[in-house]
């Protein structure tokens, strides 16, 4: 399992989440962040320059597979040849566990389409119409 993590402009976000969801890749936080990238601090002129504001999305997957399918779905949409155009780097996840059910780690992330989830009573309720007073 690995965790992909990318900083890129907050405009391009909503064209890599749809991206992501059509090659049936779920399960992402995104934070607003500020940053700087490699140039620097000061600029040529040695003043400070400003920190600007991007978002960062953090998504574990669990193979290879998934990896580079969610890298490229950043890659098409934040490429971009100017300066500022972001990041993405990947670690190694040891494990994942699901709060809600103790699934563990690919088990608990897959979708939950077609799952049954085990000690979870359906109960089925009805709206009985009661006279006001």
């Amino acid at each position: 399992m690995k965790m992909l993590i990318a900083v890129f402009n907050e405009y391009n976000l909503k064209d890599v989440l749809e991206d992501l969801f059509k090659n049936n890749i779920e399960g992402i936080t995104v934070n607003k962040v500020i940053g700087k990238g490699s140039y620097g601090l000061k600029e040529a002129d040695n003043n400070f320059t400003d920190l600007f504001a991007k978002v960062k999305i953090e998504i574990v997957v669990s193979n290879e597979n998934f990896l580079e399918l969610a890298k490229e779905c950043v890659r098409a949409n934040c490429h971009d040849l100017g300066r500022g155009a972001g990041k993405m780097w990947w670690i190694p996840v040891l494990g994942v566990e699901r709060i809600r059910t103790g699934e563990r780690d690919e088990d608990a992330l897959t979708t939950q389409v077609d799952k049954k989830i085990p000690n979870v009573q359906t109960i089925l309720t009805t709206h009985t119409d009661t006279p006001c007073s």
